[in-house]
């Protein structure tokens, strides 16, 4: 088509025809203005197809990541509330008097309270890798977005209460074995561990119910398990029920 009008503009030129000439000039430039235009909208959809696609494979691999995230996050409540309702019973049962509960029953609790550490750590691959490569901007969702970019917010906020909690734990587990017998819990509990054998000393550890330290350390721990799960675990699971929602919303409208 090009090469027809400059045809056509010498055919006018040699025939002196100037303004016939200008209007067809005129006529190519906008024919190729005209082209460019839509080699660029054609560019622009191709591109917008690009990115939704790789939107899409991002929404699928954040679906499961999130997905296990919950399941995990489930798993640490669920040892939380068992460790802390293990520390409650053993708090009801503290007081100056002798302690209505056999050796083993005790030894069990506190073994139940302090074996297993609170920790919820998140797969945080591909959120990482969306945040760090700048393509969170390919989501269209503005709601998905902000969720996602203030994650690692709550989770430093998690993250605190956790250390403090185990701080808790530790103190717990000091003051035992400083004035319990470590052995003969172990051994109460659930037999011979990892080759370990019943202690020679007579010591036992029904008194600890008897200690006010320890006591007082089982409120810190108590509360700040609870607190763990109710204010901070509780928020955090609320906001990946969220983020998967808003990735279902967003995989339906492929």
């Amino acid at each position: 088509m090009i090469k027809f009008f400059r045809k056509i503009r010498q055919n006018l030129l040699s025939e002196g025809k100037t303004g016939k000439y200008f209007k067809y000039a005129v006529g190519e430039i906008v024919l190729v203005v005209i082209g460019i235009l839509i080699a660029l909208q054609i560019n622009n959809w191709n591109e917008y197809a690009k990115q939704r696609q790789v939107e899409q494979e991002y929404l699928v691999s954040l679906k499961e990541e999130f997905k296990y995230n919950l399941l995990a996050l489930d798993k640490a409540m669920i040892i939380n509330k068992s460790n802390a309702d293990s520390a409650l019973k053993i708090s009801h049962l503290m007081g100056p008097d002798n302690p209505i509960i056999s050796e083993e029953e005790f030894a069990v609790l506190a073994m139940n309270m302090t074996n297993w550490e609170v920790q919820y750590r998140p797969n945080k691959a591909v959120l990482d890798e969306i945040i760090s490569s700048g393509k969170l901007a390919i989501f269209n969702n503005n709601k998905l977005k902000f969720a996602l970019s203030s994650s690692n917010g709550i989770l430093t906020k998690i993250k605190f209460q956790e250390e403090e909690h185990a701080a808790m734990r530790l103190q717990v587990i000091a003051t035992m074995n400083a004035k319990g017998n470590a052995k003969k819990m172990i051994i109460d509990a659930g037999g011979e561990t990892f080759g370990i054998k019943e202690s020679k000393f007579k010591l036992g550890n029904l008194q600890l119910l008897q200690s006010q330290k320890l006591e007082n350390e089982l409120i810190d721990f108590i509360l700040t398990a609870r607190y763990l799960n109710d204010s901070y675990y509780s928020e955090l699971k609320k906001e990946i029920e969220v983020v998967l929602e808003l990735i279902d919303a967003e995989l339906t409208k492929k």
